[in-house]
């Protein structure tokens, strides 16, 4: 049992928890968010519009966007997270399995773009089910460990991200 608890607080509570810090603090800076608890962010972000910051680097807008698609709760940040695991780790196969630029250019046409497109929408539905997904991925012993360790950690994390607000 004690195994279990330090495996989820290294492979799922530390990275969820700096996950939603890093994406709450962002979104408070770059938009007007006052929230100073998860209740009131919620709400907030629920009015909260995507604007495209040319300050900002091309990835932190890409991660702002869908933080602000996935909603920002414990569900959305964790849907974003395996989002962005799903389509990490497809994009290096995509590039790895082409054997140069010209087999690149030569593949590229309207059943890339479909097959993009319908992939795209099953990550989505992966994501949306991302207790599956962890599962037959990360070394979890008890789910319910797992999940309280999840719920601590971006709790944890709201509020000292919040905290900023006050």
């Amino acid at each position: 049992m004690l195994l279990d608890i330090i495996k989820a607080i290294v492979y799922a509570g530390l990275p969820i928890a700096v996950i939603s810090y890093y994406l709450i603090r962002f979104t408070s800076k770059k938009t007007a968010i006052k929230a100073t608890n998860a209740k009131e962010l919620k709400k907030e972000l629920k009015n909260v519009e995507y604007k495209k910051d040319p300050g900002s680097h091309i990835v932190q807008q890409m991660l702002h966007k869908k933080y602000l698609r996935f909603g920002g709760g414990f569900y959305g940040i964790l849907s974003f997270i395996t989002y962005f695991h799903i389509e990490t780790y497809q994009i290096i196969d995509f590039v790895r399995n082409f054997k140069n630029f010209q087999h690149f250019i030569d593949s590229i046409g309207f059943s890339m773009i479909l097959n993009f497109f319908i992939e795209a929408i099953m990550n989505l539905i992966s994501a949306f089910m991302w207790p599956l997904y962890w599962y037959k991925y990360m070394p979890i012993g008890s789910f319910w460990v797992w999940l309280i360790v999840a719920i601590v950690a971006h709790s944890m994390a709201t509020k000292l991200a919040l905290s900023k607000n006050q």
